[in-house]
């Protein structure tokens, strides 16, 4: 594993797909169900560019419906309940920038919609439980990264975005949990080791909201060496810390961090398309839109280490 990362970078910068164009960059984004991969994932695709991102949802490779899984007593966090081997079919088609069929699974009623044509762009953004779960699977991507909420915050997020935003009732959401706490811990859980990058989020008190939510950035491998080349973090006040280890990096983030720091960082590395109004953006306990400083930090610093390895560039991150 640890020579796969530079082979998967070498490969998509020199070779071509058919059309003559440089292969995708293929960056899977993954965690558990209600651990902000989507609210990650949107910014950095922002930052990208909307027009140069193709998006892959992983739960669009589900063998059954909602309704099939109770049937059946298995959750989606099971892999059998994933059709795995095309989904690696389909990541290496795209890797080799061809285009794909699949159908589209509804979060709405847990059903399947008709199947879509999706076409690579330079960037393949890639979003789900089990993207990665053997390592076979993790050498279809380019960038691996996996959200690792402590516990108690991620019982907090999934509540919420699901009885806000998917029509569940609060004691759907519990009996939810309460079901998959296993299986995660089986499924999900250990792809945290197969990542190039995993963004852990703390509660520093159980009750604590939001806004005092600590993140700790590690990274592996490739991701490790472009930050410890991409230059100072000076220009974050101490907002930002690195602690150097042996075979990682890990950058923890200050709940101090100043917004105008990281928007400044942001202006610089993609001026062309960020936007203030949807990079670091989140919604709060009360359902209100706002800005984190360390959500913006994390998107911004993922999207560059994707534009970064893609290219092969030396530039600072």
């Amino acid at each position: 594993m640890a020579t796969i990362l530079d082979q998967l970078h070498a490969a998509s910068t020199n070779g071509a797909s058919e059309t003559g164009r440089a292969l995708p960059f293929v960056l899977g984004i993954v965690g558990d169900s209600g651990s902000g991969k989507n609210t990650l994932a949107d910014g950095v695709r922002a930052l990208i560019g909307e027009d140069a991102v193709t998006n892959l949802e992983l739960d669009d490779y589900h063998r059954y419906t909602r309704a099939e899984r109770a049937q059946r007593g298995i959750t989606s966090l099971n892999p059998m309940v994933h059709n795995l081997q095309l989904m690696q079919e389909h990541l290496r088609l795209l890797r080799g920038g061809r285009p794909i069929r699949n159908r589209s699974y509804n979060h709405a009623d847990g059903s399947f919609g008709p199947i879509r044509v999706i076409e690579p762009q330079d960037v393949v953004l890639v979003r789900g439980l089990l993207g990665f779960p053997t390592d076979k699977l993790r050498g279809a991507y380019d960038l691996a990264i996996f959200l690792d909420p402590e516990p108690d915050l991620l019982f907090r997020w999934k509540l919420r975005r699901d009885t806000r935003s998917r029509g569940y009732t609060e004691a759907e959401v519990l009996m939810y949990i309460a079901q998959h706490l296993l299986d995660s811990k089986q499924y999900v859980r250990p792809q945290a080791e197969r990542a190039d990058v995993v963004v852990r989020y703390e509660l520093p008190e159980y009750d604590a909201p939001d806004c005092e939510v600590r993140t700790c950035i590690v990274l592996r491998r490739g991701a490790a060496g472009a930050v410890r080349d991409g230059g100072s973090l000076d220009r974050f006040n101490g907002g930002v810390e690195m602690v150097e280890g042996a075979d990682q990096v890990e950058l923890r983030i200050s709940p101090m961090l100043a917004g105008s720091d990281v928007d400044a960082w942001a202006r610089e590395r993609f001026p062309e398309t960020y936007s203030p109004e949807r990079v670091g953006a989140y919604a709060t306990e009360e359902g209100a839109s706002a800005c984190g400083p360390q959500l913006m930090f994390t998107q911004v610093l993922i999207a560059r280490l994707a534009q970064r390895l893609r290219r092969m560039e030396t530039a600072p991150i």
